[in-house]
């Protein structure tokens, strides 16, 4: 039997705000070792980065996908809102292979076993702290709007 969420409550909008910090803090190291490669830097890559990574990405999207969405999906008013929680939850399957084959290329860097391009991983680091970027404004956008509509006593579609 499927029990409907439980609506957003202050300690898990509280949790996926860190999260979100988290990650953007992640996002900002990954940035630093693409500069790093990109001029040949030999700074050790944080073999906890590579950890980092995927897991809190999957702390992030339990919270979303079993909280958020789906008491975004209740108060939204239109079906926009399970189409639009339909390509955020495509979103976090390509975000987490993509973070967990980042997680692999560092420890690779870490232990000096990576026999990638350094172009290649640079544009993969570049592109993938990019999306995640975006990504992550767009939810809590949504966050917002919901938080806003039941502050409002509204559906967030009116």
């Amino acid at each position: 039997m499927n029990t409907p969420a439980s609506p957003l409550n202050a300690a898990e909008i509280s949790r996926l705000e860190t999260l979100h910090r988290d990650l953007l803090a992640i996002c900002l190291r990954l940035e630093e070792v693409a500069a790093d490669i990109e001029t040949s830097a030999s700074e050790p890559v944080d073999p906890n980065l590579a950890e980092a990574i995927p897991a809190v990405l999957r702390e992030a999207h339990n919270i979303e996908e079993k909280v958020l969405f789906p008491d975004f999906n209740r108060n939204a008013g239109s079906v926009f809102a399970a189409q639009a929680i339909g390509r955020l939850k495509a979103d976090h399957r390509c975000d987490l292979l993509t973070a967990e084959e980042i997680s692999l290329v560092l420890r690779g860097l870490a232990d000096g076993q990576c026999d990638l391009r350094p172009d290649n991983i640079a544009r993969l680091l570049h592109g993938f702290q990019e999306a995640l970027r975006r990504h992550i404004h767009a939810e809590s956008l949504l966050m917002e709007t919901l938080l806003a509509a039941k502050a409002d006593d509204r559906e967030v579609f009116q």
